[in-house]
C-alpha cells in the first residue's frame, strides 16, 4: 500500500511538527546523526509539519528545512522517513491554510521559487502512515473517522494525489474557465488574478499555475477520497471526537493498521500542543510535541525506539523519551 511505510527493523528516532524551526530542526539531525555513529539510532523519523512558521518572515527556515532534508534523504535511503503533514499537504492541491489572522501557505509558495517542483514531487511521495513489528503505528495527527472504517482506510492507505486532481481535469474539460475563475474570484471579493498573486506569487501567473487555485477549489469540492484525507490530517483527536468515542477510533485504526502485518498495539503521533513534550491519550496513544506543539518549547521530546522489539503498552516506550534541550 503506497501510503503505509513498514519500518521493519532498526532504531527509530522519531521527531514531529518542528514548523519552520530550522536551528531546532538542525539539532534534532545533528543529534540523530550523532546516534547514528555510536550505533544507538538507525532511522530519523520526521512525522510532519515541519514547515509554517508562526513568526516572522525573516526567521522561517521552512525552504532551508525541506531542501536539507530532501538531502538527507538522497544520502541515507531507508535510513531517513518523513510522513506527510496538514501542513505540507496543501501544496499539492493550491489550497490555502491558515489559523485565525495568520495565513500560511503563501509564505511557503513564494520561499520556493525554482525549488518548488523537487519540493512538492517529493511531498507527493510521502507516506501517511509508518507501521512496525514492534507494535507501534505512527502518523502525524492521531486516529480519524475516515482511517477508522476499513473500506475508507483502505482508500487512504492507496491514495493518490494525482488522480484525484486528474478528477478535476474531467471536471472542467469543455467548461468555460474563465467564468470559473471569475465566480472564485467573487466568493473572496477579489479578481481572479489578484487571489493567484496573493497565494502563489508572481509564479503562480506562469501558464502551468494559474488554475492551481481553481484546482483546489474543485478537489475539495468533488473528491470523495480528497475529503477522508483532509479529515485524516486535521482533526483534533479527543478534542473533536470526544474522549469516549476517540478511544474506539485509536483501536479501530490500530486494527486496520494490522491487517496483513504484526498487531499494531501504540498509535505515536503529533499535530497538537501538549504540557510538556509529550502525553498519553486513549491509553494506546503517545503524542510527541517535539518543539512548537510543546509547552513550554524547550520542554520538547524526540522518542527512540526498536522497530523490531514488540511492546505491550505506552508505558514501554517512555524510557526511549530524549531531549535535545538539557
Amino acid at each position: 500500500m503506497r501510503r503505509i511505510l513498514n519500518i521493519d527493523s532498526g532504531r527509530v528516532m522519531a521527531v514531529t511538527d518542528l514548523h519552520g524551526n530550522y536551528p531546532i530542526y538542525r539539532q534534532y539531525r545533528d543529534h540523530f546523526l550523532s546516534l547514528r555513529a555510536e550505533g544507538k539510532a538507525d532511522i530519523f523519523l520526521l512525522c510532519g509539519d515541519l514547515i509554517h512558521s508562526d513568526g516572522p518572515e525573516e526567521t522561517d527556515g521552512s525552504l532551508d528545512i525541506m531542501l536539507d532534508v530532501i538531502r538527507l534523504r538522497s544520502e541515507l535511503g531507508i535510513g531517513m522517513a518523513m510522513l506527510l503533514g496538514n501542513h505540507e499537504m496543501p501544496h499539492l492541491y493550491g489550497i490555502t491554510l491558515g489559523r485565525g489572522q495568520h495565513v500560511y501557505t503563501p509564505r511557503f509558495e513564494k520561499a520556493m521559487g525554482g525549488y518548488r517542483r523537487d519540493i512538492v514531487t517529493f511531498f507527493d511521495s510521502l507516506p501517511f502512515y509508518a507501521r512496525t513489528p514492534a507494535g507501534i503505528s505512527v502518523t502525524h495527527t492521531g486516529a480519524s473517522r475516515a482511517a477508522a472504517h476499513a473500506r475508507k482506510f483502505n482508500v487512504l492507505a492507496t491514495y493518490s494525489h494525482v488522480a484525484e486532481l486528474a478528477k478535476v481535469d474531467e471536471l472542467l474539460a469543455g467548461q468555460d474557465i474563465t467564468s470559473l475563475r471569475d465566480g472564485l474570484g467573487k466568493m473572496t471579493g477579489q479578481s481572479y488574478d489578484e487571489m493567484v498573486l496573493e497565494n502563489l506569487g508572481p509564479e503562480g501567473l506562469t501558464p502551468d499555475r494559474y488554475d492551481e487555485l481553481l484546482y483546489g477549489a474543485c478537489v475539495s469540492a468533488i473528491s470523495d477520497p480528497f475529503q477522508l484525507l483532509w479529515e485524516a490530517l486535521n482533526n483534533f483527536n479527543e478534542r473533536e471526537y470526544g474522549r469516549a468515542h476517540y478511544r474506539m477510533l485509536v483501536d479501530s485504526f490500530l486494527r486496520n493498521m494490522s491487517n496483513g502485518f504484526a498487531t499494531q498495539r501504540i498509535l505515536l503521533s503529533g499535530h497538537v500542543v501538549v504540557q510538556g513534550g509529550h502525553d498519553i491519550v486513549a491509553e494506546r496513544q503517545l503524542r510527541l510535541a517535539s518543539h512548537a506543539h510543546a509547552n513550554p518549547p524547550e520542554s520538547g521530546e524526540y522518542l527512540l525506539f526498536d522497530a523490531a522489539q514488540p511492546i505491550n503498552g505506552v508505558e514501554d516506550l517512555l524510557s526511549g523519551l530524549g531531549s535535545i534541550f538539557h
